[in-house]
């Protein structure tokens, strides 16, 4: 082979690789990106407060997209550009790199960032973010314990968690969110009324870190309670755990009935000749903290009587007959 053969045979070869690495590098069409997109925030919708990342998108340059390109009837989409190898500021114009708001994105070069989505569905809509740059800050839950058997008045409902940052951002408002309802019962119903809500104080995680999240409350009578526990951020996904708790004791609180008051309501509409009416009546207590209580310590005092939770001021009894005394 001489010489000539052996140049033009390089330089052929350098021609095939200069088109691989074209075809290769070539960005994606916008319509592909859309439905790329479109199919890891539906992904995310199923699997609410967790992220989903793609990692080999190129988007190609003077490319623009807007939440308009993925909102539907339940869905709100916002952005974020997370990476300042990728991104410009928040509402900044810049030459090279992504110009961002909340609503829309615009690739001023060709640029392959990390993709990213993550949801929260609430009531029945969804709340989706789109993420560009880096993994966002994401909750992992590692342990979660608590004790569901104890006396109100030696021991407190304790909740343990230890929680990982999976993301390769910071997020520095994590925190665990507790409401506590009483469990009872009423017409033979099962129902729940919310007690209490607690917060633990809000702490820093960075990327790839663990750290424990503890929270104590105080549960101040016996009975049945329902715990829900929400381990969230201001970007930083969640977990939620439900669980029940049996307290036992005597109660400690100063509820009491006041015999002294009572209110009868007639309805109007009931009186007729055969002089059966249906009415209302209002039973009154003191010092009540919460509705139940009133009705409990009435209860105890008419145990035949169908009671119905009202207020911590009042329970009452729906009566039926020639009077209502």
């Amino acid at each position: 082979m001489n010489v000539m053969k052996i140049v033009v045979s390089f330089i052929v070869l350098l021609y095939l690789v200069f088109i691989l690495i074209n075809l290769f590098s070539t960005a994606f069409p916008k319509d592909e990106i859309v439905k790329t997109i479109e199919t890891q925030i539906n992904l995310s919708k199923k699997n609410p407060g967790e992220f989903n990342s793609k990692y080999n998108l190129k988007f190609e340059e003077g490319l623009l997209l807007t939440k308009k390109d993925f909102e539907t009837k339940d869905t709100i989409i916002e952005f974020q550009c997370n990476s300042y190898t990728h991104c410009c500021a928040e509402n900044d114009k810049c030459n090279e790199k992504i110009e961002w708001t909340k609503e829309k994105a615009r690739f001023n070069e060709k640029r392959n960032p990390i993709t990213s989505t993550r949801c929260d569905e609430i009531k029945g809509s969804y709340f989706c973010k789109i993420y560009l740059g880096e993994i966002p800050a994401q909750i992992q839950l590692e342990e979660f314990n608590y004790n569901n058997n104890f006396y109100f008045n030696s021991e407190k409902l304790k909740i343990d968690s230890k929680i990982t940052n999976k993301g390769n951002t910071t997020e520095n408002y994590a925190r665990m969110e507790t409401t506590v309802s009483i469990i009872f019962f009423e017409n033979g119903i099962k129902k729940e009324e919310i007690l209490k809500e607690e917060n633990t104080e809000r702490i820093k995680i960075e990327a790839r870190e663990t750290k424990e999240l503890t929270q104590e409350i105080k549960l101040e009578s016996p009975g049945e309670y329902t715990v829900k526990t929400k381990i969230t951020g201001l970007d930083f996904g969640f977990v939620e755990e439900k669980f029940n708790v049996n307290v036992f004791g005597e109660p400690e609180y100063n509820c009491r009935i006041d015999e002294t008051k009572k209110e009868i309501t007639i309805d109007p509409d009931s009186i007729g000749e055969n002089k059966i009416i249906e009415c209302e009546i209002a039973f009154y207590c003191s010092d009540c903290k919460y509705g139940f209580e009133c009705k409990y310590e009435w209860q105890k005092q008419f145990p035949y009587k169908e009671l119905e939770l009202k207020t911590k001021e009042y329970t009452i009894e729906h009566a039926r007959g020639t009077n209502c005394q």
